[in-house]
């Protein structure tokens, strides 16, 4: 596959992000694997098709819906194409695709309910919509970050659209959980881009305790990790979903 170079390149840090996730949610492209097959449609995917298509995994067409007007995406892959509009209105008829992608989205949507209903209408009968969906993320790509999601409101989402679970399996845990936030604690601490807002104070003892919270969080991650090969799943980083439209 020849590829072209995104017009708005991830930050080097952002790319790190990314690749982390991936190695962590191996089981994704696993998912994908079994179920993604024909006219696939990838909503706030972005550059994911890139990812996909490096594994083999892109199906027979792929198409990216992107919300953001200003980014854009150069692929030579003739199975690609890059649409702009708002993942709670898709402008595509329904029963249009085979396979529906929502890979950590509905956290930055503010009607996530409305969205998962539009996944449903879109997916063509016996489709499969595969998800990805976190339940203890921290804040990121602020301002549009607006929450996690347990499972329950999972299944309650999916049976409001019609959509029968055919799989669904928590990754990560609780240590895994309390390894990423030891993580963003620096992302967000040194403001990092979209990971901190100029309207968040800090008080004196942050300062003051910077160097000890630091130390703290820079051991821990190593010791969470550890732990995290025997994880419990009550509070699982994201929940990997397949769910089948009748």
């Amino acid at each position: 596959m020849k590829r072209g170079d995104p017009v708005n390149p991830k930050p080097f840090w952002i790319r790190a992000l990314y690749a982390a996730r991936d190695l962590r949610s191996r089981a994704l492209f696993r998912a994908l694997e079994r179920h993604g097959r024909g006219a696939v449609l990838d909503v706030g995917g972005w550059d994911f098709f890139l990812t996909a298509a490096e594994r083999g995994l892109a199906g027979d067409s792929w198409t990216t819906l992107e919300p953001d007007a200003g980014r854009s995406l150069e692929v030579a892959d003739p199975r690609f194409r890059l649409v702009h509009g708002d993942g709670c209105a898709m402008a595509f008829a329904d029963a249009s695709f085979d396979t529906v992608l929502c890979i950590q989205v509905l956290e930055h949507v503010p009607e996530p309910l409305t969205m998962v209903r539009e996944l449903a209408r879109v997916l063509r009968p016996g489709g499969r919509a595969i998800l990805l969906v976190p339940q203890t993320s921290t804040t990121h790509f602020a301002p549009h970050y607006y929450g996690n999601f347990s499972r329950h409101w999972i299944r309650y989402a999916l049976d409001r659209a019609g959509l029968v679970t055919e799989e669904h399996e928590p990754l990560g845990g609780v240590w895994s959980t309390a390894a990423s936030h030891h993580f963003f604690f620096f992302l967000q601490a040194l403001r990092f881009e979209s990971m901190s807002e100029p309207d968040v104070r800090r008080g004196p003892l942050f300062f003051v305790l910077f160097p000890l919270m630091a130390v703290w969080a820079a051991l821990s991650i190593p010791i969470c990790l550890l732990f995290s090969l025997g994880d419990l799943q009550e509070e699982p980083n994201n929940h990997l979903v397949v769910a089948r439209k009748p």
